[in-house]
């Protein structure tokens, strides 16, 4: 037997010790709240009821970081709208290429 070998219990794992995961902000909220219909009117104010959802989550940057690498086209992720995310993308490879 390897000696060498070191377990460390991962998520599921069968131990006496509760691994506490951060609950999403949105998973009580309904899901159509955080894709609204347009850019203009009723739907801005949606889309900061949204971003305020957002703001109060503690897995903010993870979703938005989720939702640019899976090049998320619709809806507020991360607290960022379609537009912001787009102009960050932008920013971005910008940045890159100076």
């Amino acid at each position: 037997m390897n000696s060498s070998i070191v377990r460390t219990p991962y998520y599921g794992a069968d131990t006496t010790e509760i691994v506490e995961r951060p609950r999403a902000a949105c998973a009580d909220e309904d899901p159509e709240l955080f894709f609204p219909i347009g850019d203009t009117g009723p739907a801005l104010l949606q889309e900061e009821e949204a971003k305020a959802v957002c703001r109060r989550c503690p897995l903010m940057e993870s979703c938005l970081q989720e939702a640019l690498e899976r090049n998320e086209a619709a809806g507020v992720w991360g607290g960022l709208s379609e537009n912001e995310r787009r102009s960050l993308k932008r920013r971005a490879a910008r940045n890159r290429a100076a």
